[in-house]
């Protein structure tokens, strides 16, 4: 039986169907969040906005067959994309109304692109194609097929690019990192009213000095330092966070290191925060773990969730350049 001559209420009941289907991912949408604020999920979740556009472009074309089914193939899949790309741009601007939410044009972009990559994909497995022979809707039918595999490739390929750097910063623990610019840890490593220049090669010299360590320059203000963000998170089994800071100064100068862990609540009682004094020339710096754990007040830190080490002076009137050795667990 043809999708016109269905009893009118089987089509009833498909348009239905397809409704609260679209209903439902509106309210993932809207009211699914990722549960912490991390590389992996922040681009898992930009990366979601492709299929999921995808699927409510899939059920408003199978909307609008039933709707109008006078209509040919290409309408349905315009109008049903240009509804998707609509739709999306209304939930970015209503996003802009809830405070836990940022409206964001990368996401209708995404929204687009899956939209338009499923349909696609769609009419190169379903679609007969209009082109003159075989041969011709044939390959009217890769071309689609290829069109829409690449769309959905390059809205993932943050997602891959993501997760080869959480891989390659897992093969290099229990050093967390080694300061020396590498691809992966670009992602990880920032500073604020400072700058860091990597460490040089093994047996080189370089802008850190000697070989191994990173260059490190803190400019005048308040709390100029250097971030390293989502560490390896699993510090269970090992003593000590060990780092050197070599200084050529001729006096002490004081230093701040913070560490939390993913449930951090931004008091400073809720973290380890510690007072470094570095001396002229070569410190080795140790930091035991256990007083890592038992340092917020109130609970333990979770040590299979650290996700910061921030290393920072406070209110410097100076400049000053330090050297670092890579941060490593032992």
């Amino acid at each position: 039986m043809s999708i016109a001559a269905r009893p009118p209420a089987r089509s009833r009941a498909h348009v239905t169907t397809r409704l609260g289907l679209l209903l439902g991912l509106l309210a993932i949408l809207v009211l699914v969040d990722a549960p912490e604020r991390t590389r992996f999920w922040d681009a898992l979740f930009d990366a979601g906005h492709a299929p999921l556009f995808g699927f409510i472009a899939l059920l408003t074309r199978g909307v609008l067959t039933q709707a109008f089914p006078a209509w040919t193939g290409r309408r349905w899949s315009g109008v049903a994309l240009g509804f998707t790309i609509a739709l999306g741009a209304v939930t970015e601007a209503l996003q802009v109304l809830l405070p836990a939410r940022e409206s964001s044009g990368g996401d209708l972009l995404r929204d687009a692109v899956g939209a338009a990559a499923f349909l696609l994909l769609r009419g190169a497995w379903m679609d007969p194609g209009t082109a003159r022979g075989l041969r011709g809707a044939a390959r009217s039918r890769v071309a689609r097929a290829v069109l829409g595999v690449t769309l959905l490739a390059v809205v993932t390929a943050p997602l891959a690019l993501v997760m080869a750097r959480y891989a390659a910063r897992d093969r290099a623990f229990p050093t967390l990192y080694r300061l020396n610019d590498s691809w992966w840890e670009r992602a990880f490593v920032s500073t604020k009213d400072a700058g860091l220049a990597p460490a040089a090669a093994p047996g080189g010299q370089g802008d850190g000095g000697p070989a191994g360590f990173a260059r490190l320059t803190l400019r005048p203000g308040q709390y100029p330092g250097v971030v390293l963000d989502e560490p390896h998170p699993d510090w269970r089994g090992f003593e000590r966070l060990v780092f050197t800071v070599v200084s050529d100064l001729d006096r002490p100068l004081p230093l701040t290191i913070r560490i939390n862990d993913a449930a951090h609540d931004q008091r400073h009682e809720d973290r380890f925060n510690r007072r470094l004094v570095i001396e002229p020339g070569e410190n080795r710096i140790e930091i035991s773990l256990e007083e890592v754990r038992r340092a917020p007040r109130g609970r333990q830190m979770d040590m299979r969730r650290i996700r910061l080490i921030l290393l920072y002076a406070h209110r410097l009137d100076r400049p000053v350049i330090l050297r670092l050795g890579p941060f490593r667990l032992e």
